[in-house]
């Protein structure tokens, strides 16, 4: 394979625009038909899965073009900062969907979310004191995400996200070189 001459910051950068792109559409789409999707435990799975599967066809691509050889730190550091852009991206976007696009959203999100964890929780046989409990903390940590304050400051929790599925994304990345079985 022949490597071609590539800018590795234009990679990385149009892989991250290309991620957030599809996660934004995504996004947009579950919005569109049914708001309520956004609260299922499911729609996170999937877009996440959607989100590994398009990040590990890109460092395969990226892999390729440089040649087909790519170690696991490469392949790591690459699927991290294509998973970051991708995250700041979608941060500004979260921003102005609570904001600008619909500010009542969270609102509907909190009354979803608690409906949800009544039912599942009634499902588990907790005391009253307790699912009201559960509510206010449900409701609380709503209120506080759904804020531009709030998701910057859990950023740092999600970076550590970001490293954690980009190790993993790297696994399938990757490509050693082949190993001669001829003694030199």
């Amino acid at each position: 394979m022949e490597a071609k001459n590539i800018n590795y910051n234009e990679e990385w950068l149009k892989g991250g625009l290309i991620l957030a792109g599809v996660s934004i559409l995504l996004t947009m789409l579950t919005y569109v038909i049914d708001v309520s999707l956004m609260v299922e435990w499911w729609f996170g799975v999937v877009s996440l899965l959607i989100s590994m599967g398009l990040l590990i066809y890109l460092g395969i691509n990226y892999r390729n073009d440089i040649g087909g050889i790519l170690s696991y730190g490469d392949a790591f550091k690459f699927s991290f900062l294509v998973f970051f852009v991708s995250y700041v991206v979608g941060i500004i976007f979260q921003i102005a969907l609570y904001t600008v696009i619909d500010p009542e959203l969270p609102e509907i999100m909190k009354q979803l979310t608690v409906e949800k964890t009544v039912e599942m929780m009634e499902g588990f046989g907790l005391s009253d004191e307790a699912l009201d409990a559960a509510i206010i903390g449900v409701e609380d940590g709503i209120d506080k995400a759904t804020t531009p304050m709030g998701m910057i400051k859990s950023a740092p929790l999600g970076i550590f996200f970001l490293l954690f599925f980009s190790a993993i994304s790297a696994i399938f990345i990757k490509r050693n070189p082949p190993v001669s079985d001829r003694i030199n």
